[in-house]
């Protein structure tokens, strides 16, 4: 009867741990499932969030292209003011009906310093030489010129110039005889002047560009030189866009100064 009663009770405590497990699976189950579906619903709701956002957003405004600013352009399109140049040059003189001519070279170069302001100077030497039975004269001339420019933009390819300057004009002369030592010489002497030029600067295509300019040369007084008025004219063909090729004549009453070189811009 005890054993009855052992079996009875230890399958009845089996009954009830089954019934407590399945119960406990129960319970798991659906918390699992819960905490699966409630993560799931607070991603979509982030989902649906972003893409609100996303439509709350204002379509993105396409930018126009950009272009250089007319007056850009027009300093591209127009004449050049930083630049430095080099070349060869030629003095003609018609003095007291005496016509001689020297050769030498000349570097010069100018700096913008604001759109319509520049600066700018050069160097020029030549030199003449006569050899007669012993007897050697050399006489070489130089000019040295520092500026400043101003100018005014008259249209996308051509500006209006003027400038002041003010020029040292040196002469050296060199005389020696091998008869005679004693009559050797040598001296030097400078004198200065100051010069304004008006005129035209422009460029009426992209690999040219051409100036003329007149103005008036007043000079220390001195036996030699007087005041007189000035002529230049001149041109650049560049065959790059940094590069180029440049003429020039620079007249005087009684001097005609020429010039050809190269010049890099800048």
């Amino acid at each position: 009867m005890k054993k009855g009663i052992r079996a009875a009770c230890a399958g009845a405590a089996v009954l009830a741990a089954m019934a407590w497990m399945q119960d406990a699976q129960a319970q798991r189950a659906p918390w699992w499932e819960r905490q699966k579906a409630a993560q799931a619903a607070a991603q979509a709701a982030e989902g649906d969030e972003v893409t609100a956002q996303a439509d709350a957003m204002p379509p993105p405004v396409r930018q126009p292209l950009s272009h250089a600013p007319a007056i850009r352009r027009e300093k591209i399109e127009g004449p050049g003011y930083t630049w430095i140049e080099a070349g060869v040059a030629r003095l003609d003189v018609d003095l007291y009906d005496v016509g001689e001519h020297g050769n030498g070279g000349y570097a010069r170069g100018s700096v913008a310093v604001t759109d319509n302001l520049y600066v700018f100077g050069g160097y020029d030497r030549v030199s003449k030489q006569w050899n007669m039975q012993g007897e050697r004269l050399e006489i070489a001339i130089d000019q040295a010129e520092i500026g400043l420019g101003a100018s005014l933009s008259l249209s996308p390819r051509t500006d209006f110039i003027s400038e002041l300057s003010l020029l040292r004009l040196g002469a050296k002369l060199d005389y020696r005889d091998r008869e005679y030592p004693e009559d050797d010489f040598s001296g030097r002497d400078h004198l200065y002047a100051g010069k304004l030029m008006l005129g035209i600067r422009a460029r009426p295509v992209p690999n040219l560009e051409l100036w003329a300019k007149a103005g008036y040369l007043r000079v220390d007084d001195n036996l030699l030189v007087d005041h007189s008025m000035v002529g230049n004219v001149g041109l650049q063909y560049r065959f790059t866009p940094e590069w180029g090729l440049v003429g020039e004549a620079e007249f005087y009453e009684d001097v005609r100064f020429y010039r050809l070189g190269v010049r890099a811009s800048f």
